[in-house]
Order: structure tokens, then sequence, then C-alpha cells
């Protein structure tokens, strides 16, 4: 595990091998520590589905909950960064327990709204389940901007504490929704799966109290001042275009995963199945732009991030220009166009992972509200992530369909790009050429993803063998 690369500068080398042992800790907690949110929502999901029915809006009311959720215990984890005297460890333990407790008792308290709810309008019904849901996500999403916050103040780079906990957080998830997949479900169900999964809250709060015990002694975990050039360092985002990109970034990212999951539905003919497997490998791909955009952020110069987060949208957008087209013309495979779907969601998915991590490093100043300037970046990011499921799910697919929201995708995520270009200092020809660049991929998403893959329903249904004949009509709901 790469944690040495997070070293205080001009520490003695006993003190950066403690740090180095601490870190290590904590990335071992924090992946564990991923498993059990993902567990929950698959679970939530397929007990919301028996009030709300076996649907798209089902799985977009839940991820539109938990986003919000998250945000808000994103806030509350930047705040408690900032306290010095909170030992981080027991709190990390307190929120487990938390979690775990929430979790068991989770179905029932579904299962009891929704008998307390028959009659009344879907609105009250959802929003009383879901208010529900969002309570366990405030404490998930207090630990990230809380451990960033900690690492910061001894380590040189913002983005590569934030990439580095970000990945392994989400990683841990992509995880989870394999094993719920292939081993959890089909085997022990969904009281067997939330049991599970509060034994992993208890267990990495046990290893957090383990760990707090034993390095009580040594000041590892405790609060500390930043490295004095890390404290000089400037943001090079103001906070309006800071906050609006990563409110962008997070809404067109939660669009994509809605978008995919609608696709992938088409192939395997199954909703459940579709929201595991294209979440796994989206969250996957997360994980995996996050780690490497941290890399990049110690190994590359400001301006060189600055240039790699501007080339990483125009990638992202590039695989989501690509996506429907491919599907189209590779689906004569059968059901192996659904490996072809999943490769193209991780791509899409690690060029949007990356983001968030360069926007830390680009517009966080590395002082000592660095965690709560990263809760605040994680809420902004979590708000725009919600909007984007609830926007795309009930707008932009129900009215617009499933091609045209391809290309609208495509030209919003040009629109992130745009706005970094016109944000970040660089010269004024390399903007115009980035910004034109993105200008004609956008003009080319809108001509190559409706028409020429116009007859992709057809043959993405189920089995994936082309039709002989092409539809009259397709009509597109929310459940398939």
């Amino acid at each position: 595990m790469t944690t040495f690369e997070l070293t205080p500068n001009g520490d003695r080398a006993v003190r950066t091998d403690r740090f180095a042992q601490a870190t290590r800790v904590l990335c071992v907690l924090l992946f564990f520590s991923g498993f059990p949110p993902l567990i929950y929502q698959l679970t939530w999901q397929r007990a919301l589905s028996r009030i709300f029915g076996v649907n798209i809006g089902s799985a977009t009311m839940l991820v539109a909950a938990l986003m919000l959720g998250l945000g808000l215990g994103g806030l509350a984890g930047g705040w408690l960064s900032k306290r010095r005297g909170v030992p981080l460890l027991p709190l990390l333990a307190a929120i487990e327990l938390m979690s775990g407790a929430f979790g068991l008792m989770s179905l029932q308290i579904v299962d009891s709204i929704g008998a307390l709810t028959v009659g009344l309008p879907l609105t009250v019904t959802a929003a009383a389940t879901l208010t529900l849901v969002t309570v366990p996500a405030l404490l998930m999403g207090a630990t990230v901007p809380l451990l960033v916050g900690h690492l910061v103040r001894r380590c040189g780079h913002v983005g590569s504490a934030a990439g580095l906990l970000y990945c392994l957080n989400i990683l841990g998830a992509g995880a989870a929704c394999l094993a719920g997949l292939v081993f959890l479900f089909p085997f022990v169900g969904m009281q067997g799966s939330v049991y599970a999964a509060a034994a992993i809250n208890a267990a990495v709060a046990s290893g957090a109290l383990v760990a707090h015990w034993r390095g009580r002694h040594r000041a590892i975990f405790a609060g500390g001042e930043a490295p004095a050039a890390l404290v000089a360092r400037k943001p090079m985002l103001g906070l309006v275009p800071l906050l609006s990109l990563s409110a962008a970034g997070g809404l067109v990212a939660l669009s994509y995963e809605i978008f995919f999951f609608r696709t992938v539905s088409y192939v395997t003919g199954s909703p459940s199945t579709a929201l595991a497997t294209s979440l796994s490998a989206f969250l996957v791909g997360l994980a995996s732009g996050s780690r490497q955009a941290g890399h990049n952020c110690t190994a590359l110069t400001r301006d060189g991030v600055m240039r790699r987060a501007v080339g990483t949208l125009m990638k992202a957008n590039l695989f989501g220009l690509l996506f429907l087209p491919l599907l189209d013309h590779l689906a004569g495979l059968g059901r192996g166009v659904i490996g072809v779907a999943i490769l193209m969601v991780f791509l899409v998915a690690r060029s949007w992972g990356a983001l968030l991590p360069y926007l830390a490093e680009l517009g966080v100043a590395g002082e000592r509200e660095a965690g709560m300037r990263t809760g605040v970046l994680y809420f902004a990011n979590s708000l725009g992530a919600a909007a984007g499921a609830i926007v795309t799910s009930f707008v932009l697919i129900d009215r617009l369909g499933l091609l045209v929201t391809g290309a609208v995708l495509v030209g919003a995520g040009l629109a992130c790009a745009v706005l970094l270009v016109s944000a970040v200092q660089m010269p004024r020809s390399e903007k115009i050429l980035r910004a034109g660049l993105a200008a004609a991929l956008g003009l080319i998403a809108f001509v190559a993803i409706p028409r020429p893959s116009a007859g992709v329903l057809e043959r993405l249904q189920g089995t994936g063998v082309p039709v002989a004949e092409p539809l009259i009509q397709a009509v597109e709901d929310r459940s398939r």
C-alpha cells in the first residue's frame, strides 16, 4: 500500500516511521468502513422496491437521500476535524457503532414506515422513508473529511490525502457491491446481509479502539500543526468556481451512474443485478481515478496538476461520447456486450473520480482549516450528486429518453471542462484551444449519439441479439 508518500516534511526518521504506520492503520480501517454503507444501500434498495416498486425511481430516491446525508455528514466531519482535542480513532469507532446499530434496525423500520403510510400519498411515504435513510448517511459521510483534516496537517498535498482516503473508502464500497451480488444476497438474503454489514461496522470500531489503545502514548493521532510550506500555499481556484465545479462534477458523475444503471438494465433484464454490477464498476472506477489523481498531486507541479485536471475531464467526456455508439455496434456479441458496458462504465467513472482530489489540491489551502474546507467541498459535490440523480431519472430519461440523455450528459461534462479552463490561470491561446476542442466534442455528441445509435434499445433488449425489424415506436418508462 503506497502510503509512504504522505510523509510529513522535515520530521525525524522515527516520527516518519510512526506516521507511516498510523497512515496504514487509517487506510485499512477506512477501506473496510466502505463495505457497510453499500451493503446497506443495496439492501435498502430491495426493501424500498416493496413500497415504490422495482424501477429506476426507487433506486434514484435512495441514491439522492444517501448523497444528501453524505454531504451533510461531510460538513460535520470537517467541523470535527478542527477540534484538536477530539480523539480521532475513538470518534471513528463511535461513528461505526452508531451506523451498525441503525443498520440492524433498518429493515424493520422501513417495513414499519411502509405499513404506517399505507393509503397516504406516495410523496409522504417517500419523504418518511428516505429521511430515515439520510440519518446513517450523516454518520458515514463524516469519515473522509475528518481523516483528510488529520493527514493534511502532516503531509505536503491536500489532493494526495484526499485522493488516497477517497479511493480506499470507495474501493471498499465497490468490493461490497461484488460481495453482495455474488455471496451475500444469494446465500444469506437481505437480513443476513444487514447482519454482515453490522458485523463489519463492529469490527472496524474494534480495530480503531485497539489501535487507539496501542498508540495511546504516541502523538500520532493527536492534533498538530501543518508544515510551514503547506500553510503558505495559496489556492489556485476561488471559492465560487471551486464549489461550482465540485457540485457540477457530482451532478454529472451521478447522472452517469443513473444513465449506466438504466442502460445495463436493458442488457441484463434485471434492475437489481444492473444496480449492483453498474454501481460496482462505477465505484471501482471512481476509486482508481481518485488514487491516480492523488499520486499526480504529489508527483506533478501545481501547474501540471491543473493541466492534468483539464485533460482528465476531456477524457471523461470522450468516453461518455463513445458509450452508446460502441454498445450499439457491438450488440451482436450477445451477453458479451455486458462486459463492454461494464468496462466503459469503469473508464468514465475513473476519469470523473479524479476531479475531487484535483479540486482539493487546487482550491483548498493547506492549513489547519483543510479538513473543514474539504468537508464543504464534499458537501457541494454530494448536493450536486443528489440533484443529478433526481434530474436524470425523473426529467432527462423520463422526458428525453436514453439517447438524448447520453448526449446531454456529454454536453454537461464538457461545460464543466470549460468552466475549469476559464477559472484556472493558463495562457489565453491555450484556453481558447481547449474551449474550442470542448465545443467540437459537444457538437459531435449531439450528432454521433442520437442518430447512429437510434436502434440501440432494440439491440440491447435482454438477449443482446439484433432484431430483424426495427421497433415502430420505443416507449421508455422507469422500469425498463
